[in-house]
């Protein structure tokens, strides 16, 4: 009486790329803690004479999921912290660039603009670089930005000469909009700054693999005669399943969450049916946690959906199809009435909208609520009578 389970996206096996990004984001769906509930729940339904005989399978497709390419710098919250190079070495790009960065740091918005036209003069200033190259690298920077401020009015450079460049940046004739003093504004603005980061912090560790796993498995998952490496191993564990059913009549049910429903109805609809070898395998009982089944089939991007496939998985195949979505689990989708056969519960967890996507593999009432839909759709019929194990297509 087979059981596998097909996580979803930014799960991560310790020691490869991206655990620690997405360790305490994705908290809940350890697969030990996940086996351990499947059998203490869900195994004496299937098996009630000898629960520790019911095979309970993952599918684990982390490894195969985005990696990045340069250790995911394009994240704000690893912003680099290295000093800058002596200008000397710079080119007039960059020096203009840093200049320009380092200035703006320094000074409110309204004021930006002004930064930047004067942070580039003098970058692209012959003089100015020749004259700092002389000076020990200590004192560069300084002498640097003492100029820029001087091109601003804030130095030796004339005051008519800032005042007559901001006025080319004042032609629209807009109404001067309220605004903090300079240095309140700077405050403010470094408050925010740290503020958001904390923010950002576990969303970029976490949000950007999610959306990478999406696009990876996409991107490779192949077609349903050459299923790609992800397909495979969801195939392979059915395959396994299948063959270790004892009798005809044992029902094999399935448990994924998150893009793992994707997985199994991409498997369902598309791979399946095109393999010879597995033709005549039947998922009993499909519960999909937290998915995104019911968007991407509206979407058109499940195979399912997609021209040449057809729309419904066929009961000869699929017994029953639970889709487990929550208000508060906002990566979680409606499915009734969008992909057929699927029946909607919204499941009430604890209403914490940063932890809630994986909350349904740490309650216990969801296992056992699971346990009792598997008892009556796919252990039983209301008759008492054991479900037949219809052939495939």
């Amino acid at each position: 009486m087979p059981v596998v389970f097909i996580h979803g996206v930014a799960v991560r096996e310790q020691g490869e790329s991206g655990w620690e990004d997405v360790r305490r984001a994705t908290q809940g769906i350890e697969w030990p803690a996940v086996q351990a509930a499947l059998r203490l729940h869900l195994a004496p339904v299937l098996n009630p004479d000898a629960p520790e005989r019911v095979r309970v399978d993952r599918v684990y497709w982390g490894d195969l999921g985005a990696q990045y390419s340069r250790g995911g710098l394009f994240r704000a919250a690893r912003a680099p912290a290295a000093p800058d190079p002596a200008p000397a070495s710079l080119s007039d790009e960059d020096l203009g660039e840093a200049l320009e960065a380092r200035l703006r740091a320094a000074h409110a918005l309204a004021d930006w603009p002004d930064v930047i036209a004067a942070a580039w003069e003098a970058a692209r200033d012959r003089s100015l670089q020749a004259m700092v190259a002389d000076l020990p690298a200590a004192e560069q920077w300084g002498v640097l930005e003492a100029a820029v401020e001087g091109r601003l009015g804030r130095g030796p450079a004339p005051r008519s000469h800032r005042q007559s460049r901001r006025g080319a940046f004042r032609r629209l004739d807009l109404p001067p909009a309220p605004h903090l003093p300079a240095g309140l504004q700077l405050s403010q603005r470094r408050n925010v700054q740290r503020a958001m980061l904390e923010l950002r912090r576990p969303l970029e560790a976490f949000v950007p693999l999610f959306v990478g796993d999406v696009l990876a498995y996409l991107n490779t998952r192949g077609t349903p005669t050459a299923p790609g490496p992800v397909p495979q191993r969801v195939l392979g564990a059915l395959r396994a399943a299948h063959a270790a059913r004892t009798h005809p009549r044992e029902p094999l049910v399935v448990l994924t969450h998150s893009m793992g429903g994707q997985l199994m109805h991409d498997a369902l609809s598309a791979f399946l049916p095109a393999d010879p070898e597995l033709r005549d395998l039947r998922v009993d009982f499909w519960c999909a946690a937290g998915s995104q089944v019911g968007l991407f089939h509206e979407l058109g991007v499940t195979l399912g959906g997609l021209p040449g496939t057809p729309d419904a998985v066929p009961s000869a195949r699929l017994g029953y199809f639970w889709n487990v979505w929550a208000y508060s689990d906002l990566l979680s989708f409606r499915a009734q009435g969008v992909v057929p056969g699927a029946h909607d519960t919204a499941f009430p967890l604890p209403g914490l909208v940063r932890s809630d996507h994986v909350a349904y593999l740490t309650d216990a009432d969801f296992y056992r609520t699971l346990a009792a839909k598997v008892q009556v759709h796919a252990v039983a019929r209301p008759s008492g009578a054991p479900r037949p194990l219809e052939s495939g297509p």
